[in-house]
C-alpha cells in the first residue's frame, strides 16, 4: 500500500506542476519523482521524440483523455475593431494532461462527424520534421459543414481585397507544429480564420498562434510547447464559431488561452450547414477603409485592385521559375518585399516556388504569393 500511495502521490504532483507550467527539466526533483514512480513527464531531456505519421481516426485511451472537450465551450462575438486580426488573447492558458514530447493527440469524431480538439507536445524536433514534411492532399478530406465553398473577395482592415476561397480546410494543429493531414485535425474554418488578416504585417487567426510557438522554439531549442486547439459550436452547428488554443512553454514565459474567429468581414454564415452569403461589395468596403486611413498608412498601403490580379514582377531562378520570399517561422511564401505580410520579418530568403511548396508554405494572402 505505501509504495502505491507513493505513486499516486508522484502522480498528483506531476500533474499539478504541469498545470503551473513549472518545468521538468533532467536531473530536477519533480522529474527524479516522476522517473521513481514510473510517470512519462514531458521532458526537455526527450525532446527529440519523433512525430509519428497519423495513419488512423482512432486514438487510444490515454491520448483521447489528453483532449479538451468542445462541449461547453464558451466563444465570444467577434468585433471587427477589437478584433481586426481574427484572434483575441484571453489570458493565461488552460492546461490539461499533455501527451509525449513530440507527439500529438486527437479527439474521436462526435457523432455529426466533427473534429473536437487536438492537444500536442511540440519540441524543437517535431516542430522542423512537421515544416520538412510534404503536405499530403486533402481534397478527399471534407469537416463537418464542408461542401458549400466557392471564391470570394474580403475586405482588409488596411483597404486591400483578398481574393480566393472564403473556407479552408483549417487545421487544429499546423503541420508545422507535427500536425496531420485527418478529419479530426480540421475543421472549416474562414480563410481569416486561418491566417487572419495580416494586421500591421503581423500574423492573425490560428497563424498567430502558431507562430508563437515556432519563434519560441526556435529561441529555446531544449525546451517544448504545450499546445491545444478545441473548436467552440453552439449547440448542433456543424461549423465552429471560434477555435480556443492554449499554450504554454516549458518555462512557463509563453502563456496564453487566445479565441481565434470563425468569420470573415462582409459575410453571413450559417454555421449549421456551412452555407454564406455575401454582405457587403468587398472593393467598396475596401475603398472605404482607405478613406479613413491617414496618409502616411495610405503611403504603406497598396492600392486595393479593382479586380483579382496575378501575382507579377518576382524574380526567377536559373531554369526559370518564378521565386519567392520565405521567412524563418512564416506558413506563406510572398512575391513582393514590400508585402505587409513581411513588415516584422526578422530575415527573409528567396526560393523557389517548388522549394516553397515542399518547405510546407502556401501563398501569401496578401500579395498572392
Amino acid at each position: 500500500m505505501g509504495a502505491q500511495r507513493a505513486t499516486r502521490v508522484a502522480k498528483a504532483l506531476v500533474m499539478l506542476c504541469l498545470a503551473l507550467g513549472i518545468g521538468f527539466g533532467a536531473g530536477s526533483l519533480v522529474a527524479r519523482i516522476a522517473q521513481q514512480a514510473g510517470i512519462g513527464a514531458p521532458s526537455q531531456a526527450s525532446s527529440s521524440t519523433a512525430v509519428p505519421e497519423a495513419t488512423s481516426e482512432q486514438q487510444s485511451p490515454a491520448a483521447s483523455q489528453a483532449v479538451p472537450s468542445p462541449t461547453n465551450v464558451a466563444y465570444s462575438t467577434w468585433d471587427p475593431q477589437l478584433d481586426a486580426n481574427y484572434y483575441r488573447v484571453l489570458g493565461s492558458a488552460q492546461v490539461a494532461a499533455a501527451p509525449e514530447p513530440g507527439t500529438v493527440s486527437y479527439g474521436p469524431l462526435d457523432a455529426l462527424g466533427r473534429a473536437t480538439g487536438a492537444v500536442a507536445t511540440v519540441t524543437r524536433d517535431s516542430m522542423e520534421a512537421g515544416i520538412a514534411r510534404s503536405r499530403s492532399d486533402t481534397s478527399d478530406i471534407e469537416p463537418s459543414g464542408w461542401g458549400h465553398n466557392r471564391e470570394v473577395d474580403i475586405a482588409m482592415p488596411n483597404g486591400t481585397v483578398y481574393h480566393g476561397f472564403l473556407f479552408n480546410r483549417s487545421h487544429l494543429v499546423a503541420k508545422s507544429l507535427g500536425g496531420v493531414e485527418q478529419t479530426s485535425n480540421l475543421i472549416c474554418g474562414t480563410r481569416t480564420q486561418n491566417v487572419g488578416a495580416n494586421v500591421d504585417g503581423t500574423d492573425g487567426g490560428m497563424a498567430f498562434a502558431e507562430g508563437l510557438v515556432r519563434d519560441w522554439l526556435f529561441d529555446h531549442p531544449d525546451g517544448w510547447v504545450y499546445y491545444a486547439a478545441t473548436p467552440a459550436y453552439e449547440g448542433s452547428e456543424l461549423v465552429p464559431r471560434s477555435v480556443i488554443v492554449d499554450i504554454r512553454s516549458s518555462d512557463g514565459s509563453l502563456d496564453q488561452r487566445i479565441e481565434v474567429f470563425n468569420t470573415a468581414r462582409g459575410f453571413a454564415i450559417n454555421y449549421a450547414t456551412g452555407t454564406f452569403e455575401v454582405t457587403e461589395d468587398a472593393y467598396k468596403a475596401a475603398e472605404q477603409i482607405r478613406s479613413t486611413l491617414s496618409a502616411d498608412q495610405q503611403a504603406s498601403t497598396p492600392a486595393a485592385p479593382t479586380a483579382p490580379v496575378e501575382a507579377t514582377g518576382s524574380p526567377t531562378s536559373e531554369t526559370g521559375e518564378r521565386m519567392v520570399i520565405v521567412t524563418r517561422s512564416g506558413e506563406a511564401y510572398h512575391h513582393d518585399e514590400s508585402c505587409n505580410g513581411l513588415a516584422h520579418a526578422k530575415s527573409m530568403e528567396w526560393v523557389s516556388v517548388s522549394e516553397a511548396e515542399q518547405m510546407g508554405r502556401h501563398p501569401c494572402g496578401i500579395c498572392g504569393g
